[in-house]
């Protein structure tokens, strides 16, 4: 987390005033992501791929969906691998290159029927883009926390932690 925190400091430094975000604009992107799971799931950690939607509420504001899938195999031997899929909601507040969001997570495990399992969280995210191509595309650097608190299921006295990075390509499409 120390290292995320430097490189955004150091992008936002050299970083110029954006004017690729506007009311009204829609960002698309993919990306690759970096997943470490809860030791309680027993899950390797595994890298993913990805994709994000959002639009601009203003210039600073913006609301997100996405999701996320990945393939890790199980710390348990013999078991194999299974597939998790998260899709997120999100906040997003910008200023500049950086930015942070919030919102609410679903984590869907393994196959269809009786085997899968569903898990509800929170999630909260620190990121960067880094704007070229005449401010209509960047590279988007993220961190990312999923949390589900006590009582939520699985177990009654489990917290859930899962933390991914991400980098990827958005592209912004609308009215400037």
């Amino acid at each position: 987390m120390r290292a995320l925190t430097v490189i955004a400091v150091l992008l936002a430094g050299g970083a110029r005033c954006l004017c690729a975000q506007h009311g009204g604009q829609i960002e698309i992107g993919g990306f690759a992501s970096y997943n470490r799971y809860d030791s309680r799931f027993q899950l390797d950690n595994q890298i993913g791929a990805g994709g994000w939607l959002g639009v601009f509420l203003g210039d600073h504001f913006s609301l997100e969906v996405d999701g996320d899938v990945a393939q890790p195999r199980s710390t348990v031997s013999g078991v194999g691998s299974t597939t998790t899929t998260f899709a997120s909601a999100s906040l997003v507040l910008s200023s500049g290159p950086l930015y942070i969001l919030g919102g609410y997570s679903r984590l869907h495990m393994g196959p269809s029927g009786r085997d899968a399992s569903d898990l509800n969280a929170l999630h909260t995210g620190l990121g960067a883009r880094v704007f070229f191509a005449g401010e209509h595309a960047a590279v988007r650097l993220e961190a990312r926390a999923y949390y589900r608190g006590p009582g939520a299921g699985f177990s009654s006295q489990d917290e859930i932690l899962h933390i991914f990075g991400t980098v990827g390509m958005s592209f912004f499409v609308g009215p400037k």
